[in-house]
Parts: C-alpha cells; structure tokens; sequence
C-alpha cells in the first residue's frame, strides 16, 4: 500500500510531465514564429513606407499652404526659387517661406544668408521622412538641416537669370535662380499667381533628394528635369535623379516610395506619380506635361 508522500511525488512528476515540451514540439513552435515573421514583416515595412509617404505628403501639403499664405502677403507674388551673391550672402524660396511653416522667428539675417541652417531650426516638414541619404559633399561632417523638396525651374534652357534684368518669360514652373555680385537678396523678383494658367495641371514643388539639399542653401533649390543625362541641362542635384552624381540620392527615395515621387501643384494639392506620368509628351530629361505651364499633357 503506497504512503500519501508516494501518492503526492507520483502526481508531481505527472504534472511536471504535462507542462514540459518535446524537442521536436519547440521546433515545430519556432518555425510557426519564423513563418509568421516571414509573412508580417514585409507587412509592416509596406506599412511603413505608405506611412512615410502620407508624411511627405502632408509636408508639401504645408508647404503648398504656405505658398498660398505668403503669394496673399506679397501681392500674389510668388517667391524666387534662388539668389545667390557668395557663399554668404544667399536667398531661396523656404527662406522666404519661414514665417509660415515654423521657423524659429528670432533667428537672425546673417544666419538666413548664410546658406545653411543647423537642423535645429530648420523646419522639420522640409525633410521627407523617406529621405535617409547621408549628408555628403560640403557638408558631409556638417550639422545641418536637410531639405527635400526643390521649386520646379522656370525653364529647362533659360533657368538663370542676372539680378536687375527684367524676369525671364517662363514656360515650365517659377522657380527662377537669380545670380548677382551685389545688392539686397531679400525681396528677389519672382512671379505674379497670374502666370499659371493651370494651377491643378503644373507642377510647384517635387522631391529632389540630395545629400548637400541643405535648407537655407540655394543649389540645388530648383530642379531642371526628373532625369539627368549626359547633354542634359544643369548638373547632378538639379535633377530628381542622376546616376552620375554621387550627391543625387533621388533613385533611393524613388524606390523607397515604390518608383513614385510626391509632386506639389500649384493650386495646394499633391500627388504621387511615377516620373513617366508627368512629362506628357516630352522625355524625362526635357520633360512637357505637368511640368508645363501650358496645358500639354
């Protein structure tokens, strides 16, 4: 006859026994967990690019709101895309926005002409947050703030124009570039809201990812063309892509978004488009379409 201590030890060990896992039973658990990785994580990475792709969005959105905001204040005046004196006395289009997206209001001129603002006070909504490109060229071991996004140039033959001349007639977006020895950068001739004809039809702003888009810095500013190719017009960074300029990461950020750039219009609204969608029928390297003040698409 078995003793209760016997009776008690036989029942733990049981208990014991129906609580532990067989090699073979964890192994068939760690495989479940490693399928089920395997089928979440692409997921949750689509999920965070489309979430990335709503920011960015939402940044031009602003941006496009502060256009609005600052053509009210200035006679329907649209800003220049550049003005450029020297290395220290420079003037670009989020500079003339400042006020509107958050800028730090008691940061000084010299610094505002500078050509480069300390990233902590430059607006956060200048940067896509797909942009993860190094800082490289001038500013490659630089404390800076980055910029995305670039003013679609006001043609892809005639983008510079001498400060003092009268402006350049413009066929494709307003961001002129302005060179000059001398004189006041600030208020930098730009462009009456009246020579859009198609505001819904032509693009403002696009994503120009560049490792030296410094915010505050005048290149590159403006963009000629979402391809760059050997005849093409201006260099590198002036272009979404170009595969010859180290600067240029446009094609990471391109296909971080899924082969699609968020272009601004100039009424407010944004849309994503692979680069094809936008030049009508022009070529990427001299592209029509939407980048057009004419309605061609």
């Amino acid at each position: 006859m078995k003793t209760e201590g016997q009776v008690r030890i036989n029942e733990d060990r049981f208990r014991s026994g129906a609580r532990a896992f067989t090699l073979i039973e964890l192994l068939v658990v760690i495989a479940i967990i490693a399928i089920l990785a395997s089928l979440l994580l692409p997921a949750l990475a689509r999920s965070k690019q489309a979430a990335n792709i709503t920011v960015c969005k939402s940044n031009m959105k602003q941006l496009g709101f502060a256009f609005a905001l600052y053509t009210a204040d200035n006679q329907e005046t649209y800003p220049a895309g550049a003005c450029y004196v020297d290395p220290e006395d420079q003037y670009c289009w989020d500079v003339s926005i400042r006020p509107y997206i958050g800028g730090n209001p008691h940061i000084g001129r010299a610094a505002l002409l500078g050509g480069v603002l300390d990233p902590t006070v430059s607006p956060l909504i200048l940067r896509c947050p797909s942009d993860i490109g190094p800082n490289t060229y001038w500013d490659a071991t630089a404390s800076v703030g980055r910029r995305t996004y670039a003013m679609n140039a006001i043609a892809q033959e005639n983008w510079t124009a001498t400060l003092g001349q009268a402006l350049p007639t413009p066929t494709d977006g307003l961001g002129i570039y302005w060179s000059a020895t001398g004189g006041n950068v600030f208020g930098t001739p730009g462009y009456k809201t009246s020579v859009v004809p198609h505001p819904a039809q032509t693009i403002n702003l696009v994503e120009q990812a560049a490792g030296d888009n410094v915010a505050g810095n005048v290149w590159p500013s403006v963009c000629l063309a979402p391809y760059g190719t050997v005849g093409g017009q201006g260099t590198g960074e002036a272009y979404q892509i170009d595969l010859s300029d180290t600067n240029n990461q446009g094609l990471a950020l391109y296909k971080l978004q899924d082969n699609h750039f968020n272009y601004l219009f100039f009424d407010g609204h944004v849309s994503l488009y692979a680069i094809q969608q936008t030049v009508g029928s022009g070529t990427t390297n001299n592209p029509k379409g939407l980048w057009l003040l004419s309605s061609d698409n």
